[in-house]
């Protein structure tokens, strides 16, 4: 007769219940990076960039478009991630895959001086920043200061009043779209932005 196959041995709860506790406080930050670069992907569609912010809006197809039109889709997601415990790993997880990818859109123009680089890196984050303040400022007032915060950070001229228009009822319906799904959907790439149109 054989003899009896030696059970795996397992963590006992109370010594699973310690790890836990003592590695909890750490696995937020540890995987907030992963969660945001997850995340930033659904902000970097941006559906109907060219259709909208270059064709109708008649922002040129640049760096600086890309940047300013991505930021709201990121600002976005961060008013939704802020209600989350963790949201302060997450939207910095978030706010770096951005960051990255700027970055590696301005060596991919050809920048290659680290200087030029990190220089306009500076510039980019005191712009994010602003665009946040003052979005952050419109989303928490009124429909006229968030259009006063688009008009200022994403659209060159005056004459456009319908689009601006259009981006304040965009911005809160996707405000609204996104309070509606939990965090563990954005992370598993349940949600998608709409088209402003």
């Amino acid at each position: 007769m054989l003899p009896e196959p030696e059970k795996p041995r397992v963590l006992s709860e109370k010594y699973a219940g310690f790890v836990r506790k003592f590695l909890g406080p750490f696995l937020p930050r540890y995987r907030a990076q992963n969660i945001g670069k997850t995340v930033y992907q659904i902000c970097s569609t941006c559906p109907g960039y060219k259709e909208f912010w270059i064709d109708e809006c008649h922002l040129p197809d640049t760096f600086q478009t890309w940047f300013s039109t991505t930021s709201l889709y990121v600002w976005l997601m961060m008013v939704r991630i802020r209600a989350d415990p963790n949201a302060k790993h997450y939207n910095q997880g978030l706010v770096d895959s951005f960051f990255r990818d700027a970055e590696h859109r301005i060596r991919r123009s050809g920048v290659t001086s680290g200087r030029i680089v990190n220089d306009t890196l500076k510039d980019l984050v005191s712009s994010f920043k602003g665009t946040v303040m003052s979005l952050d400022q419109g989303f928490a007032s009124s429909d006229a200061v968030l259009a006063a915060a688009v008009w200022r950070n994403m659209l060159p001229d005056d004459g456009m009043v319908l689009q601006v228009g259009e981006i304040t009822r965009f911005i809160r319906s996707q405000l609204a779209a996104l309070d509606k799904r939990s965090v563990d959907d954005l992370i598993a790439n349940k949600f998608k932005f709409q088209s402003i149109r």
